[in-house]
């Protein structure tokens, strides 16, 4: 998510290259791998897709995805839409159950998650 924010939409193959120079991951996970976890989460969407040849010249079209710009706006939203199964300890005890049904960390002053904050506006 911190990837995707920072430098934009990518591929699952330009995830990878991030993910090895950026945050120092002790193993890759594989493009299949990769897509799967992007195209799961609720926070981030396929936004395209972008014509790739591979070694031997056949051509392939991969997903670009990106973050849900519409309703992550700051760096600190990434933290308010996250799933309950990928909020770390000290997210879950403050996390509650909105009245659409998701569990989220609600910004603070507010009774409702960020996703029917941005939605209603």
């Amino acid at each position: 998510m911190d990837l995707l924010y920072e430098f934009g939409p990518a591929t699952k193959e330009r995830m990878a290259e991030l993910l090895n120079q950026k945050k120092n991951v002790r193993s890759i996970p594989s493009p299949h791998t990769l897509s799967a976890l992007l195209s799961k989460n609720p926070q981030i969407v396929a936004i395209g897709s972008e014509e790739v040849e591979n070694l031997v010249g056949i051509k392939a079209k991969h997903l670009i995805y990106d973050i849900n710009r519409k309703l992550i706006q700051s760096k600190q939203d990434i933290t308010y839409t996250r799933t309950l199964t990928i909020m770390t300890p000290q997210q879950k005890e403050v996390a509650k159950k909105c009245s659409c049904g998701r569990v989220r960390v609600f910004p603070d002053g507010y009774n409702t998650c960020l996703h029917c904050l941005r939605t209603s506006e």
